[in-house]
């Protein structure tokens, strides 16, 4: 690999680059790297790693809406469908950030800004159909307040594991209280 100050500028640093974030091991160093690289788009080197990367971002985008689908099944309340929506909305703005990796030629980023666009337009406008069949309309609530297209604003918080979806959180014991016991919580 390159030396870190550097990114990758052979198709063979570019492809290792892409068996990194394959194995999801290494994901902001990978990113970070390829961010200062830089690739010649001659030859048959720009279709063939175009792609490679399409090929790894499709994998993504299906591996994020397994996690979503499975996450959601899992979730018991209210807690943990926002978790759930807040890991899926992270795993988008990470995809988001290599969409605007300057190496990569202009078309093939606009070709997978639109592919994650699509995906989470498809996502939410699934999830805000299953939340019709709530007649509390507090899912659906949930839904338009955590909407997966915002995954291109400031980063969601860090992914939460949904197995810690049931553990409760708790005020420190110095929180002031406010009139009739109750705390006062400000977002």
């Amino acid at each position: 690999m390159p030396v870190a100050s550097e990114g990758p500028s052979t198709y063979a640093q570019w492809s290792q680059c892409l068996d990194r974030l394959a194995a999801g091991t290494q994901d902001e160093d990978c990113l970070e790297g390829m961010a200062r690289g830089q690739l010649s788009w001659s030859g048959g080197v720009g279709p063939l790693f175009a792609q490679r990367l399409a090929d790894e971002f499709n994998a993504r985008l299906t591996r994020c809406s397994a996690h979503l689908t499975r996450d959601l099944r899992h979730g018991a309340d209210e807690g943990a469908v926002v978790r759930a929506i807040l890991n899926a909305r992270q795993s988008l703005f990470f995809l988001h950030r290599l969409t605007l990796v300057p190496a990569f030629a202009e078309s093939l980023r606009t070709h997978l800004r639109d592919e994650l666009h699509k995906f989470a337009e498809r996502s939410q406008r699934s999830l805000e159909d299953s939340a019709k069949a709530d007649r509390s309309g507090r899912l659906r609530l949930l839904l338009q307040n955590n909407n997966l297209l915002r995954y291109d604003t400031l980063p969601a918080p860090p992914p939460v594991p949904i197995a810690q979806a049931g553990a409760t959180q708790r005020q420190p014991a110095s929180a002031p209280a406010v009139s009739g016991g109750r705390r006062r919580n400000i977002l």
